[in-house]
């Protein structure tokens, strides 16, 4: 397999984006990244190993002649050379999914090369100005960003979508400031192919609207375990008083002007008092859960805010005259909104 290396560099990648060669060697540079950003428990060389061998079937006859065999007949002349096992079988693994339903990559070997040959894909097509527009996709993007979700979710890999998106891009050798402009772009296109596979998996449009509303969170497993969580927990008894009170709590936090600390000796009400020791209580129990991905969790920690939030606007005035009060009030509305509002945003659920 090492000696079709050199051929490679006969076999185009890209215009303007060099050979196959060229992004064999991209490639081990962006599972090291992948690997170290995924915290994979990985054996260092043979990911690189496979990563730098992965395309060089394509210069085999049989690959020239059936290109569907790409990765079968990759795994077999590697198991001819003598390659480990282990890359062997990464090499045949990158190039899953091929199409809807696919089997997924087994390993993690075979699922971070996937992940970073479909990523250098996006970004080096994204960054030509050839984005899929309508149904004109040339590039097969939307597959390989399905396929990328698809193995990020099997593999249960917590990542940041952004941090490997510009650095898949500054592989690429791409400017910063069109890397900065190509990021969030590359990033909402693979949002979309997320919108849309949880709608075909039964998420309603509006669960998905309120865990895709958080533009930070850019961890793919992450919102998916959300959206799961939240999906179920709207169709329980609990969801249209939480919904309610949730709602209720964004509404008056849009009239904050500035961020306040929480002072208690400010409060004059007793319900000021009784939602603030709930909504410390249950921070405490929202943070343990929220890092073992328990939504089903936080959202039952949110749930327990419920009364103390009517009772809360049944007695208190949040507007005040004395400013001092106002902001305070506002203050503990905006640290319960972060539990409520903990999985997605509740005011966009429909009821």
């Amino acid at each position: 397999m090492a000696d079709r290396l050199e051929k490679l560099k006969t076999v185009s990648f890209q215009e303007g984006l060099g050979n196959m060669n060229d992004k064999s060697k991209r490639l081990v540079q962006a599972v090291d990244m992948l690997a170290m950003a995924i915290n994979a428990k990985v054996d260092k060389e043979k990911l690189e190993r496979t990563a730098l061998l992965c395309k060089c079937d394509l210069v085999t006859g049989m690959v020239i002649e059936f290109t569907e065999l790409q990765g079968v007949m990759g795994r077999e002349y590697a198991k001819l050379d003598g390659e480990a096992p282990e890359v062997a079988l990464g090499i045949y693994e990158h190039y899953l999914p091929r199409f809807a339903g696919d089997e997924l990559p087994t390993t993690d070997i075979g699922r971070l090369t996937g992940i970073a040959d479909k990523l250098d894909n996006i970004c080096a097509t994204f960054s030509r100005g050839l984005a899929p527009t309508g149904s004109q996709d040339p590039y097969a993007l939307r597959r390989q960003a399905l396929g990328i979700i698809n193995i990020l979710l099997d593999g249960n890999y917590h990542v940041s979508l952004y941090k490997v998106i510009a650095g898949a891009l500054y592989l690429l050798n791409i400017p910063a400031e069109d890397t900065k402009k190509l990021v969030p772009q590359i990033a909402e296109f693979m949002k979309q192919r997320l919108r849309n596979m949880l709608m075909d998996q039964g998420i309603r449009y509006d669960v998905v609207d309120a865990v895709l509303a958080d533009q930070m969170n850019d961890d793919f497993t992450d919102l998916v375990a959300r959206a799961k969580a939240l999906n179920s927990f709207v169709a329980s008894a609990e969801a249209p008083a939480l919904i309610q009170a949730a709602t209720r709590v964004a509404n008056l936090c849009k009239k904050i002007e500035e961020e306040s600390a929480i002072n208690p000796q400010l409060f004059a009400v007793e319900a000021e008092g009784a939602l603030h020791n709930a909504a410390m209580a249950a921070s405490k129990e929202v943070l343990v859960a929220a890092t073992k991905y328990d939504y089903a969790a936080v959202l039952a920690e949110a749930v327990k805010l419920v009364d103390p939030i009517n009772k809360f606007f049944e007695d208190v005035m949040v507007m005040d005259e004395d400013v001092r009060v106002k902001n305070n009030r506002l203050a503990l509305l905006a640290a319960v909104k972060d539990i409520t509002h903990a999985v997605g945003d509740l005011s966009v659920i429909v009821q």
